[in-house]
């Protein structure tokens, strides 16, 4: 959760919206990665990283199949 006038721990600008999935750092919608977590034909999930963990396919496993996408 949150706290209320908690800043962006990305840019320092806007106000957080959101935690990052990877490391838990607040995020504003501005610096925000989504990735969409698919599970099969169950459905799945969106899930938000900072732009670090969302790079890094240790965090984002997504990533690391670039060619199934």
């Amino acid at each position: 959760m949150i706290e209320e006038g908690t800043d962006c721990h990305s840019c320092g600008e806007n106000p957080a919206v959101v935690i990052c999935l990877g490391c838990g750092i607040p995020l504003c919608n501005q610096c925000v990665k989504l990735e969409d977590y698919g599970f099969g034909c169950d459905g799945g999930k969106i899930v938000a990283f900072c732009g670090g963990c969302f790079d890094d396919p240790a965090v984002n496993t997504v990533s690391r199949y670039p060619d199934v996408l």
